[in-house]
């Protein structure tokens, strides 16, 4: 170093970058290199990205995270969960069509003993009032046994894989309204029923997701299933004309179902994949 006016032999005293190399600064005191030493300001690093996205806004600062909230990992396993039973929902999220259309076909084709069990209904209703022996009135049913229990196994995996894709879209922290077990037990529950369960599947996908349309589409024709088949069956009792027409009508409903809940269960299958590699 020159010499400088402050009558130094070299520099002014002050900090200077290490001459041995080091990535900070070492002082100079006007006559030789201290051992002091002093490290720049390091910032810190940027925060990693995150795991997986799910198109939705981060929650608010000083929000603190729900308890149920699992690690990337954990929701990727749940994903797979609802993955491996999805094949099988989609075929057992279809099969209400089909007993439905099964069961239309039978009341259209035995029209002649619904309308016989309709006039024994009436006479053994007014039986009792004219003083005359009560009828003994035919059960009707259009359901086999190998119909009841292909229904009741299907309806065992829709609730299998609704619950298992609620749980995933929990797991990534989509918004949901109800919880994935009451997602399921309000199948059961009358009257709500008919609302409920449409919200928890809806609920499986982004509220920005436009397959959200196709679960109402799924719904309303399911709707129209229930209500149709039950005044289908009255309608025929009465009218065999206004039965058929109604049995019409609610088989519409019935492929509307076939050609959209297998759809549902692809789409959310696919959000969910999606959301965790995007």
């Amino acid at each position: 170093m020159s010499d400088d006016s402050g009558g130094y032999p070299g520099a002014p005293p002050g900090w200077y970058t290490d001459p041995a190399g080091g990535p900070g600064q070492r002082w100079w005191d006007g006559y030789a290199w201290t051992e002091a030493t002093a490290l720049p300001s390091v910032p810190p690093p940027p925060p990693a990205p995150p795991a997986y996205s799910t198109g939705l806004p981060p929650p608010p600062m000083g929000t603190a995270p729900r308890p149920w909230a699992p690690q990337a990992r954990q929701a990727r396993d749940l994903v797979a969960d609802e993955l491996r039973i999805s094949p099988l929902a989609r075929f057992a999220i279809a099969f209400p069509a089909v007993t439905a259309l099964a069961n239309l076909i039978f009341m259209v084709a035995n029209a002649s003993a619904y309308r016989e069990f309709g006039h024994q209904l009436r006479l053994q209703m007014d039986a009792p009032a004219n003083d005359r022996i009560t009828p003994t009135v035919p059960s009707q049913g259009g359901f086999s046994s190998v119909l009841i229990l292909c229904a009741l196994a299907a309806l065992i995996v829709v609730c299998v894989w609704q619950f298992r894709a609620a749980t995933a879209a929990r797991a990534m922290r989509l918004p949901a309204r109800r919880s994935p077990g009451w997602g399921v037990a309000f199948w059961f529950i009358p009257i709500v029923n008919f609302w409920m369960p449409y919200q928890a599947i809806r609920d499986c996908l982004a509220p920005d997701d436009p397959n959200r349309a196709r679960v109402l589409r799924y719904w309303l024709y399911t709707l129209g299933i229930e209500i149709g088949f039950i005044l289908t069956a009255i309608a025929i009792i009465i009218s065999t004309p206004a039965g058929v027409i109604l049995a019409v009508l609610t088989g519409l409903s019935a492929i509307g179902v076939l050609a959209t809940a297998p759809q549902v269960v692809l789409s959310i299958a696919a959000a969910h994949r999606a959301a965790l590699n995007p």
